[in-house]
């Protein structure tokens, strides 16, 4: 019996839609709103245009080296896309993956040619339809008859977040056929495809959790929240290319967050904190050594919860002498010095802090669940065993002032994290936070928001004068530089060192045109005594 060679699905991975379309989109409501300021930070003027950093690094490469450089962290292995290919090949389905879709048209093209029955398109990083229109009209260019199917978290915060009304003017705007509502999504997946294997022209009214198009009408079936196993669907890293995964590879070992921080809704939308076996993450991280793969990052909310089963997972790695060069999220103060020996022995390179204040207030009304103190002493503890500290900071967040405000420049100041981001505060109202409201005398939303202590315009300005003031961490602007950027860059030879050189030069031509949106006559910041040399000494041992 001859064997059906058609390819089942496509998987999709990122688009990244050209800077300056998402610049004009928010420069619309740039009196409004702080999303046009914040993609303003985002990027530096350079030879009369607005570019992004990944871009401006391109152009510095090529002036210190002489040689054309195209590097983009994209190119790295997506997660999304990684686990859903092994999804459905454990499935036995026939699949096939365009990982970078910005930089792999042409192969999509090809493979489009050979009549796929359906393409699914991932929208982890997306904020806006912008780019699922984009892939979805350049897979009609080329196939009028595959079947497109759209889900992930943008699709399933839209089904959250918005009036059904509106759902249905963005999803015939995207054009899709099929969209996953579910937070996680894969067996919906699998029985869309396997339906489609079936027939050319099923009825996807049988399957849970989609969202489909039949003539003009958009239809909705029942929700039944998926729960799918994470030890039975952890990645068979086998299945890929070594090539593929040789500048670092994402790994998951946990879904959810066991926190509930007042401006998060992840934990609500993940449901509750699930684990992978420790005998299935070191199988996953045994294959990963013997494919060659030298660099990983652990994408778990955060990965030292709970602390015996991180201290574990350390000591596998010291045991098996996987020697990886490892970096994740991570909780300082979930930690004691065995924490950080490990850490440091098992091949700890960096961490990403979600530190989010310098103020105790402000960490109160964040429900943190933690001390500037004990911040403090973490970093400490990270610096002196010369791990890389990233640390993100929230700059807006109900009840800030510009003395809240100050108490984190001087955490920043006095701490020395390796790198630093300060982020507007985005108000989602779907988040804890909303439900104190009142309290607060808060309203708006997105990037447009007020509270009885502050603004956005406000928080827009005092950002921008703590990074003219900030001299002893570096600043990374998340867009291209949060933690996972620094791996891809250390597989293409540049050192730490190398990296902050860059980041430096950008931040130079960044607050050269920075302005904030009103004007602070009567606020500056004292510098801090320079007390420590931590930031000096992780350049010099992280090379």
């Amino acid at each position: 019996m001859k064997q059906d060679s058609t390819i089942d699905c496509i998987i999709i991975g990122h688009h990244d839609l050209k800077f300056s379309s998402g610049l004009e989109e928010a420069k619309i409501s740039q009196f409004h709103s702080g999303a046009y300021w914040t993609l303003t930070a985002m990027s530096v003027e350079y030879s009369g245009r607005k570019i992004p950093y990944d871009v401006l690094l391109n152009n510095y490469l090529a002036q210190k080296t002489g040689r054309e450089s195209d590097l983009h962290v994209y190119k790295t292995p997506s997660l999304g896309v990684c686990y859903l290919y092994n999804y459905l090949k454990k499935r036995n389905f026939n699949v096939e993956y365009v990982n970078f879709f910005t930089h792999e048209k042409e192969r999509l093209a090809s493979l489009l040619k050979c009549n796929p029955r359906s393409v699914a398109i991932t929208t982890t990083y997306y904020t806006s339809d912008s780019p699922i229109t984009d892939i979805v009209r350049f897979i009609r260019q080329h196939n009028q008859d595959t079947k497109i199917i759209v889900g992930g978290p943008h699709i399933f915060k839209s089904c959250s977040h918005v009036s059904q009304k509106r759902q249905d003017v963005s999803f015939r705007e995207i054009g899709a056929d099929v969209y996953v509502n579910d937070s996680q999504g894969e067996f919906t997946l699998s029985r869309i495809v396997s339906a489609l294997k079936q027939t050319a022209s099923p009825d996807f009214s049988s399957i849970p959790n989609v969202i489909f198009s039949k003539g003009t009408s958009l239809y909705r079936t029942e929700r039944e929240p998926e729960q799918n196993s994470l030890d039975e669907n952890a990645i068979d890293w086998r299945y890929f290319d070594r090539s593929f995964l040789r500048h670092y590879v994402p790994v998951r070992t946990a879904r959810s967050c066991a926190y509930k921080c007042s401006f998060c809704n992840f934990p609500t939308m993940a449901g509750a904190l699930n684990l992978t076996s420790l005998d299935v993450v070191e199988k996953e991280l045994s294959r990963l050594h013997d494919a060659g793969v030298t660099r990983i990052f652990f994408v778990d909310d955060t990965f030292n919860i709970p602390l015996p089963r991180f201290k574990q997972i350390c000591r596998v790695m010291i045991e098996r002498k996987f020697r990886f060069e490892w970096y994740s999220y991570f909780r300082c103060t979930n930690a004691d010095d065995e924490t950080f020996d490990l850490m440091q022995e098992s091949g700890c390179a960096g961490v990403l802090l979600g530190i989010e204040s310098g103020d105790q207030t402000i960490l109160n009304n964040m429900n943190k669940k933690v001390t500037v103190e004990k911040y403090k002493k973490g970093i400490q503890k990270l610096n002196e065993r010369h791990i890389i500290t990233s640390a993100s900071f929230i700059i807006g967040f109900p009840g800030e002032t510009r003395e809240t405000a100050l108490n984190t420049r001087n955490f920043i100041e006095e701490t020395a994290p390796t790198l630093y981001n300060l982020n507007l505060y985005y108000h989602d109202r779907k988040t804890p936070i909303h439900e104190q409201a009142e309290a607060f005398d808060l309203v708006g939303n997105g990037y447009g928001w007020r509270h009885r202590t502050m603004d956005w315009r406000e928080a827009c300005g005092l950002i921008e004068m703590m990074h003219r003031s900030i001299t002893r961490s570096v600043f990374a602007p998340t867009n291209v530089f949060s933690l996972t950027t620094i791996p891809y860059l250390r597989s293409h030879g540049m050192s730490v060192n190398e990296i902050t050189q860059f980041l430096e030069y950008a931040k130079d031509l960044l607050l050269q045109e920075l302005k904030p949106p009103i004007e602070m006559h009567d606020y500056s910041f004292e510098p801090l005594e320079d007390h420590t040399q931590h930031y000096a000494e992780t350049l010099v041992t992280i090379q």
